[in-house]
């Protein structure tokens, strides 16, 4: 290790603590250029390169810096998550191997085979990868990856529960982190009667603590597409409410074919009933949906075709409704066609929120 230029290689780890991985990086080769044989120098490379997306770079950097002092066991860490990374899953879980068997008191080494373990093929290593995150979280109880690392593999094993119990135990030293928030809502949009309501409310916070995170940005997509999807149901039952107002309150003569005939007051109470149904939704989905998020699912139907269809064919379906209450329905093929219209764009609204899959986005 050299000792000529310290002020170089401090001025990039303190670089490297706000996140300024570029400077760093270039700070770090300027060292290197003077001091080619320093191993922690070119380990602490390889982090400001992966972190760049620079797989392949922060490899080499890794491989210098075992050139350097193959005892560097932080090195043989950075190649495992650069080869992990790269698609690499075998050679990725022998560098994690020997990082563990340099540090074998450590958590870290134990998180990154974890990783690495778990992306083998056919699932082969999910439950070492399980073992291991476990041992981390013995060695570190309070180690943030430690329980991100278990919480992906329990996910890969369909072990949502301990998935859920990961994340809230993070949640006990961290109330704050925005990526365990995120998480949680991502378990509870893939059940099928969940609280998306109270997964906004998670979203939210990982939100308040992370503006830009995309992970939070895509879970939020799907929670509200998944709350649009349910405008089918009150759609439906305006257009149940019209034929119902219209079989129980037809006054027109039975036996003559004749399109049905209501009275103003049935009419008017159809239509009151339907205006319920709507005010009830909306009004209960603005007082549960967290104050920050209402711009974001209102302003969402415009960005996303499928949700833009939901929302229009349950509007159609609802104007229908109206109609068939409001509008001379004679000759009577025009009944028909409004009942196939109403129910067409309903089929239309459950075809689109069919079609809008989930792609997981997780930490």
């Amino acid at each position: 290790m050299s000792t000529t230029a310290p002020g170089l290689v401090d001025r990039a780890m303190a670089l490297m603590e706000v996140g300024r991985y570029e400077q760093a990086e270039e700070t770090l080769g300027r060292h290197l250029a003077l001091e080619p044989d320093d191993s922690r120098a070119w380990e602490r490379l390889a982090v400001c390169r992966f972190e760049a997306g620079d797989w392949q770079g922060a490899l080499r950097a890794a491989d210098e810096s075992l050139r350097a002092d193959p005892e560097q066991a932080d090195a043989h860490l950075r190649r495992s998550d650069a080869l992990r990374t790269a698609g690499m899953a075998y050679d990725a879980v022998d560098a994690a191997r020997e990082g563990v068997r340099m540090l074998p008191q450590e958590p870290i080494p134990r998180v990154v085979l974890s990783k690495a373990l778990r992306l083998l093929p056919g699932g082969e290593g999910v439950g070492e990868a399980y073992e291991a995150a476990l041992e981390a979280i013995r060695l570190s109880p309070e180690l943030v990856s430690a329980h991100f690392a278990l919480y992906m593999a329990a996910y890969s094993m369909g072990r949502t529960d301990i998935c859920e119990q990961a994340m809230r135990h993070v949640l006990t030293f961290d109330p704050g982190n925005g990526d365990a928030r995120n998480n949680l809502a991502a378990l509870a949009a893939e059940r099928p009667h969940s609280d998306l309501y109270e997964a906004l409310g998670d979203i939210s916070a990982a939100l308040a603590a992370d503006p830009n995170s995309s992970y939070a940005h895509h879970n939020l997509r799907f929670i509200t597409g998944k709350l649009m999807r349910r405008a089918c149901w009150p759609a439906l039952a305006c257009f149940v409410i019209a034929i119902f107002t219209m079989i129980v309150t037809d006054t027109s003569e039975p036996g003559h074919n004749l399109p049905p005939a209501m009275p103003l007051p049935a009419r008017l109470a159809g239509i009151a009933a339907m205006a319920a149904v709507w005010t009830g939704c909306l009004l209960r989905v603005r007082y549960k949906i967290p104050a920050p998020l209402r711009g974001f699912v209102t302003q969402l139907p415009r960005r996303s075709v499928p949700l833009r269809a939901i929302a229009l064919g349950a509007a159609w379906c609802t104007l229908i409704s109206i109609l068939l209450l409001t509008v001379r329905l004679d000759p009577q093929w025009l009944f028909g066609v409004f009942n196939i219209s109403a129910l067409g764009g309903l089929g239309a609204c459950m075809a689109f929120a069919a079609r809008t899959k989930r792609g997981n986005a997780r930490r």
